[in-house]
């Protein structure tokens, strides 16, 4: 009886679709968000774009390695990953192994592309795109501090260095070699740059500008709590319990935690004013798929790109936005995440995809954890 409900219940469902949708479905695959944009996307994008794409949406949340040997393994013509959901480092990945459709050569089917802007739709993790992903919202790194414990926060890498000791053992960042967030390796990139390394790895292996820096971070790391979390949501619920006062993190991420009242009130941001790393999350479409599936998945990707998504997005999920839709946004997103011009100007270089990977590789031995 139970299957017999479910059969019925799948077949209403497929009948309320129009015609075109039931025929064909697409699989997509996150292998960016967290459990929050995980629900949003389930909950809110997908159904709204679900006619728009003439097809069926089949969501998935995955880690990116996996998903690029599904990719890979599946050939040049029988892949069944249909969109991609990607942080910076992992675009670039994925576009060194040629496994990418060119968006551009859709832009009749997603006009809204043209919305996206620099640097961000030209390059991520210092590659250059070259047409394969579309930034659907943007993000930036913070400073994330307990007003309550912090009356001061630092505002610039070298001050928190410097005033370390006041906050001894309530200090954290991610481990830079989780799998699940890349905040531990943007803090630790960020911190090195700002003590002289240029991140440079000619053949592979650190320049000299990189040693004096790994030998500040490792008196930094001597201040810190002794265990880093492996995951940010772990991470950001350390200030729940007292256990941390100062952190690095996705600045999306502390402020809805702060909305769902799972982190204290008293939880503020700060951008440091010698830089923070910001970048985007991109859709990308895999090459080995049939023609009428690389259609449905661009006409999605147009979906996300337009004001009646973008809008809600920026206000519900505290990301912002992935195209030119600033003029668009209501008076009160300012109330709660800095402005167009303040994400301009604190933005920091990004960080190379080869030095995020190294940064992960050696972090452990470097610092001594």
């Amino acid at each position: 009886m139970r299957q017999q409900l479910l059969a019925c219940a799948t077949a209403i469902a497929l009948a309320a679709l129009p015609r075109m949708v039931a025929a064909q479905s697409i699989s997509f695959y996150d292998t960016m968000s967290g459990a929050n944009f995980v629900e949003w996307w389930q909950n809110t994008a997908v159904p709204a774009c679900q006619a728009q794409t003439q097809a069926a949406i089949r969501y998935t949340s995955a880690g990116s390695p996996e998903v690029l040997q599904r990719i890979k393994a599946a050939g040049a013509q029988n892949g069944d990953i249909d969109l991609l959901f990607l942080a910076p480092d992992k675009i670039a990945a994925f576009k060194g192994e040629g496994v990418l459709e060119d968006l551009r050569t859709h832009a009749a089917q997603m006009p809204n592309l043209a919305k996206t802007e620099p640097p961000d739709n030209d390059i991520a993790a210092g590659t250059a795109l070259e047409g394969t992903g579309a930034a659907f919202f943007r993000y930036s790194y913070a400073l994330i501090y307990n007003a309550d414990r912090v009356a001061n926060p630092p505002h610039t890498w070298k001050e928190l260095y410097e005033r370390r000791d006041e906050w001894k053992g309530r200090l954290s960042y991610v481990d830079p070699r989780s799998t699940v967030s890349g905040s531990g390796r943007f803090f630790v990139a960020m911190f090195l740059r700002a003590f002289g390394s240029d991140l440079g790895l000619p053949n592979g292996q650190e320049n000299a500008t990189w040693a004096p820096a790994w030998a500040k971070l490792k008196e930094f790391e001597a201040a810190n709590a002794r265990k880093h979390a492996e995951s940010g949501g772990a991470h950001v619920a350390q200030f729940a319990t007292g256990e941390i006062a100062v952190v690095f993190h996705a600045l999306d991420f502390a402020l809805y935690s702060r909305k769902l009242g799972t982190v204290p009130p008293s939880i503020r941001t700060v951008l440091m004013e010698d830089g923070v790393p910001e970048g985007a999350g991109y859709l990308s479409i895999p090459r080995n798929i049939p023609a009428a599936r690389k259609d449905a998945a661009a006409r999605f990707i147009n979906c996300a790109l337009s004001d009646e998504v973008q809008v809600p997005m920026v206000k519900e999920m505290y990301e912002f936005p992935g195209t030119n839709v600033w003029a668009n946004l209501p008076a009160e997103v300012y109330q709660v995440m800095p402005t167009h011009e303040i994400f301009l100007k604190s933005r920091g270089p990004d960080p190379s995809a080869a030095a995020l990977a190294h940064i992960s590789q050696v972090w452990a031995e470097k610092v001594g954890y």
